[in-house]
């Protein structure tokens, strides 16, 4: 199985953000990470690093051949100066970089970018493609809505580099303003709010035209795009029906069929939902491996045969040539 959710902590990057951190600290319910003004319980843990020897061994027990891994969401500071967020993404990746180049044919990595700041962006791009770096990656955060025009350059970037993109739902108040009070019980800002997120981001790249001007660019949202498989009927018929609409019904269903999903949704029904709404092409398994809601690849054998070919397609992989 072919795993494109991952992610890594890496104890090097602690401090290197100035006033955001990262830190550990202690907590009366044992560790906890802080970046910023939001604190993640880590429960016992004192360190953030793994070997990729463990990561390695870990696959081989889930059953997972091939793994793409990302630096944690927590860690995109899209809200602060490129000044930080820059050098900060720059290590982060060649940490990427090296992790996968300890368990070549295993692990491929993403590249976190600047995406506040278009030049910055592309020369990260750049340089990730020309290391081992597979794809760019950004947060759900780095413009008020994904079709930004200052966001173009970024996606024009990806297309001329053939990388695609992977953009992940993020945590309010990391380094920006906060959310929604009522997503502050019960870790809703991540159980609610990322799907939240990623509806809202399927709705500005579909009717914000964004893949309509980048005819060739790869997006990959994850969660199956969060409610999107449920209110997409809502959606189109809101296309179909009104003039106020800023996409017609073709290029609506075009660039639906354009976004590629992972299938990391927790429920058989939910699955079956995503299959029925979404490219049944443009589909990948993803686990978010090593998080609390780890997914587990018996939950897609049955179109495991699929999600591979699909995976390999978007990740450029010799195989799918």
């Amino acid at each position: 199985m072919i795993d494109v959710h991952a992610h890594l902590f890496f104890d090097e990057l602690l401090g290197m953000a100035g006033d955001y951190g990262p830190a550990l600290a202690s907590s009366s319910s044992g560790n906890e990470l802080v970046t910023g003004s939001y604190r993640w319980p880590m429960g016992g843990l004192t360190r953030l690093s793994i070997d990729p020897s463990e990561r390695v061994a870990a696959l081989d027990e889930a059953g997972i051949d091939m793994q793409v891994v990302s630096l944690s969401p927590l860690w995109f500071f899209h809200h602060t100066s490129v000044d930080v967020a820059g050098p900060f993404l720059r290590r982060a990746n060649e940490l990427v970089a090296e992790f996968c180049a300890r368990a070549p044919g295993r692990l491929l990595g993403l590249a976190a970018i600047p995406a506040q700041d278009a030049e910055s962006a592309v020369a990260e791009l750049e340089r990730a493609a020309e290391s081992s770096l597979v794809g760019a990656y950004f947060g759900m955060d780095a413009r008020n809505t994904l079709d930004a025009p200052e966001l173009d350059a970024v996606y024009e970037a990806c297309v001329a580099l053939d990388l695609p993109l992977f953009i992940h739902s993020t945590v309010s108040g990391v380094d920006g303003p906060p959310g929604d009070p009522r997503l502050e019980r019960w870790l809703g800002q991540v159980t609610v709010g990322y799907p939240i997120e990623e509806t809202l981001a399927v709705q500005a790249l579909v009717l914000g035209g964004v893949l309509e001007r980048h005819p060739r660019l790869d997006v990959v949202l994850p969660h199956g795009g969060g409610g999107f498989p449920m209110i997409c009927g809502r959606l189109r018929d809101w296309v179909k029906h009104s003039l106020a609409a800023p996409v017609g019904l073709e290029q609506f269903d075009s660039a639906v069929g354009r976004l590629w999903f992972d299938t990391h949704v927790h429920s058989e029904a939910s699955l079956t939902l995503l299959e029925s709404v979404a490219n049944p092409h443009h589909l990948v398994y993803g686990s978010n491996f090593g998080g609390w809601d780890t997914g587990h690849a018996r939950e897609v054998a049955s179109i495991a045969d699929r999600l591979n070919a699909n995976a390999s397609r978007l990740l450029r992989l010799p195989s799918a040539r």
